[in-house]
């Protein structure tokens, strides 16, 4: 089981909840760990239903005809029930009648019906698709009051269960790999687009999907490089890459630099370093997000780079930004014992190149855990290898 029902429950209390139902993909399975075609690729729901009651049994509803496909690691510990897709496919995807007499025939009637079954009718309804809630609404006679539950998902989601930690450290490993892949490519004479593609295919094959690459080649005093541009000693790439396993996620940075670096590049790397390490007593629970980016950005400042400008933090999981953002904006959050945060590291000096560093980590109590390589963040691209630079 990936959700943190203890949590989730929680949550529920504290605003009064009866039951949550989930249509996207990510929270579908955060909440039932079913992940199959219909609710990844056929463009059809399956949906999650939890009630806060453990006595009434939680759902996916999905079309008939996705009932008996093959679920993703262990399937689901949820109730699954099936709505009409199309006559003549029945449950389990074998041959049925000509009819879908006697089922819901379509995803609103299926999440109306089960209310009604579940004796919630006059719930307090959490959806996350708002439309939704109010086609459910209706079906019901206006009977159940209807509130919110993207952000109240992704609260849940911000504390992570061992399950989801497996598949996190899994996705982080994976991500470093295909990005010291891409950085081995630049080393042997490839030019950023073709290392980009790289990327792609060495995530793929150690397992993982990869999501973005952010790769930028730089040459210092003068300015971004196309990508296809031949690379030059003292000119600088970074890469800025998410790969996911089993739908988590992860973001981390690396900068390369071709040849060795020179000693002001050292100097600013230096900076980086110490004062990362330096800042890490800030991130613990209870702090604010904007606080901790402050502090990372003083500490690197009073380690060698006076120039530093910004830290920037967010929760990483099923979403590049697992935290609640109200309203669709990047808010400040409070940090969350067993939480998982990304802290981009970006710096420009014109003169002395682009640098791009972040790390995963992990914080448990009062220790911090970091989930990629803890060094190596900056590389030497020298006599066709890449070479770390400690």
């Amino acid at each position: 089981m990936l959700i943190n029902r203890p949590r989730a429950d929680t949550l529920m209390d504290r605003d009064g909840i009866d039951v949550v139902v989930a249509s996207t993909p990510i929270n579908t399975f955060y909440l039932s760990s079913w992940a199959t075609d219909a609710s990844w690729g056929f463009g059809d729901l399956a949906l999650a239903i939890l009630p806060r009651d453990h006595a009434r049994d939680a759902a996916v509803l999905t079309v008939e005809v996705d009932m008996g496909q093959p679920q993703q690691g262990q399937g689901t510990w949820m109730a699954v029930r099936g709505y009409a897709r199309k006559p003549g496919i029945g449950a389990g995807g074998v041959q049925g009648a000509l009819t879908a007499e006697g089922l819901p025939q379509n995803h609103q009637e299926a999440v109306a019906q089960y209310l009604r079954e579940m004796g919630l009718e006059r719930a307090r309804v959490a959806f996350e698709d708002r439309g939704l809630g109010l086609d459910v609404q209706t079906l019901l006679g206006g009977t159940i009051e209807i509130c919110p539950a993207r952000d109240l998902l992704r609260d849940m989601r911000m504390v992570k269960t061992p399950a989801e930690m497996a598949r996190m450290r899994a996705a982080a490993r994976k991500t470093e790999l295909a990005l010291e892949v891409a950085a081995e490519a630049v080393a042997a004479g490839a030019s950023c687009a073709e290392a980009e593609r790289v990327f792609w295919s060495a995530a793929a094959l150690a397992g993982g999907r990869p999501v973005f690459l952010l790769i930028t080649p730089y040459r210092p005093a003068f300015g971004r490089l196309p990508k296809n541009a031949p690379l030059l000693p003292g000119d600088m790439v970074t890469f800025d890459a998410t790969a996911e396993f089993d739908h988590y996620t992860s973001d981390i940075g690396r900068t390369a630099v071709i040849g060795e670096p020179n000693p002001e590049q050292l100097k600013r790397y230096n900076a980086t370093r110490l004062g990362w390490r330096a800042s890490l007593p800030h991130f613990r629970p209870g702090a604010l997000s904007s606080d901790v980016e402050k502090a990372v950005v003083e500490c690197i400042k009073d380690h060698g780079n006076p120039d530093f400008k910004a830290a920037g933090l967010h929760s990483v999981g099923l979403e590049h930004t697992d935290h609640p953002h109200p309203g669709g904006g990047m808010h400040a959050f409070e940090l969350v014992d067993n939480m998982v945060l990304s802290c981009d590291l970006p710096w420009i000096g014109p003169g002395i190149g682009k640098f791009h560093f972040e790390d995963i980590i992990y914080l448990d109590g009062e220790r911090v855990e970091i989930l990629n390589d803890a060094d190596g963040r900056l590389l030497a691209c020298i006599d066709g290898r890449t070479v770390r630079v400690d």
